[in-house]
């Protein structure tokens, strides 16, 4: 393979690490990373914590520039892929340059989702996704200044904390009845509400934002849907990603919400791979989608060795952490209907399982103790059975839950 031309379209986590793995697994052909911001490869977990602050500590690259032409891999920054070719095997990029692949990597990610309101264009209103929305969002927290979040999701409460923690003034606005509804945990849910509101966040639950009207360059208002409104300085939208699968699409791959690939990181097209937040993953139950930091670059390295020929079998186990003020919550796996519930600890050390009828860990949530969450995740990976009422004794020791098989 050594003559052959590998383009990774998309530098963020996963296609940085696709293209370090080519290179770090012994490929010696032409590597092209493809990347629509003007930074080298950096991580996304910051943009909403670190990066908010006055003063952040300098972004960390995934591959700085001199680790990109110190591993021969050539980066095109600033430039997106318009169309893929594949009857030609090429793709096209913004500047209408055209780049020929032997294989394709795709790792476009998502772009922030925006909800159609009156109003959401108005200077005041902040997406982010990119290291340049971080840094735009920073210019405008100012102390005292009224933030309104809208969405109750991970991006919406961690930008709420870091906004309080500068003293900002936060309402927050989400539309469901509870925080991280799509968990489908209420402890979590419960935990986080108690998290916020004792913090001094304005929580609006069950509610939404049906317009937003300029009111000056210094703020606008928002009207919410039940005809009351607030006047704040600056809005967020926090409501989740759309996966940036058009190009796929429009280039004829098998696409819902996401390219869809197997656990070989393949697509329809089998010259064609894809891996991190744009992807759809085909199971048994249906399709699993995974917007985290440990699946794209998980993925990432699965697809660099599936295209190098490898043996590749992705099977992920779910993993997400969230910093919240001084509260790291970490979640690992994933629930299934019918699962049994169990809490354990008390209210600043909330840890709770998911279970299958015969006792095997499905998916476990902690906070702040990330000593026990490593257990759990290890049970959670090995489909470990566990006694229900044993768990919910805090003084029983995690590492004597374990049933035989």
């Amino acid at each position: 393979m050594s003559q052959q031309t590998i383009v990774v379209v998309g530098a963020g986590q996963a296609g940085a690490w696709a293209a370090r793995t080519l290179r770090n697994e012994g490929f010696a052909g032409h590597v092209v990373l493809v990347g629509y911001e003007a930074h080298p490869p950096y991580e996304r977990p910051p943009l909403s914590k670190e990066q908010l602050q006055p003063d952040p500590t300098q972004m960390d690259s995934l591959l700085s520039a001199a680790e990109m032409a110190d591993l021969d891999i050539d980066w095109l920054p600033s430039l997106a892929c318009v169309r893929i070719d594949r009857v030609a095997r090429q793709i096209v990029l913004s500047n209408d340059e055209t780049i020929g692949y032997d294989k394709l990597i795709l790792a476009t990610g998502g772009i922030a989702r925006v909800p159609p309101l009156p109003g959401i264009d108005a200077p005041c209103v902040h997406t982010l996704r990119t290291l340049d929305d971080a840094q735009r969002l920073r210019s405008a927290l100012k102390p005292g200044a009224h933030l309104l979040v809208i969405g109750g999701g991970w991006i919406g409460l961690e930008v709420a904390a870091s906004a309080r923690q500068l003293g900002c003034n936060v309402t927050l606005v989400e539309s469901g009845a509870t925080l991280c509804g799509r968990t489908g945990s209420p402890a979590l849910s419960a935990y986080l509400t108690d998290l916020h509101a004792s913090h001094g966040v304005d929580l609006r639950l069950s509610s939404g934002v049906a317009a937003l009207e300029n009111t000056s360059s210094a703020g606008c208002r928002a009207v919410l849907a039940d005809g009351s409104s607030v006047n704040v300085h600056l809005v967020v939208v926090g409501i989740g990603l759309i996966q940036n699968d058009a190009v796929a699409s429009q280039a004829g791959l098998e696409c819902d919400h996401g390219v869809i690939v197997d656990r070989q990181c393949r697509t329809s097209d089998p010259d064609i791979f894809a891996a991190g937040d744009v992807t759809a993953m085909r199971e048994d139950q249906g399709l699993l989608r995974l917007e985290s930091w440990q699946n794209a670059q998980d993925q990432g390295i699965a697809a660099a060795r599936a295209v190098l020929g490898q043996a590749v079998d992705y099977r992920p186990v779910p993993y997400f952490w969230s910093q919240q003020y001084d509260t790291m919550v970490q979640l690992a796996g994933r629930s299934a209907p019918g699962a049994i519930q169990v809490t354990r600890g008390d209210a600043s050390r909330m840890m709770v399982v998911d279970l299958t009828a015969d006792g095997r860990v499905l998916s476990a949530i902690v906070a702040n103790n990330p000593r026990d969450f490593r257990t759990l995740r290890k049970f959670v990976s090995d489909g470990t059975r566990i006694d229900a009422g044993r768990f919910a004794d805090p003084a029983m020791p995690l590492a004597k839950l374990a049933i035989a098989a």
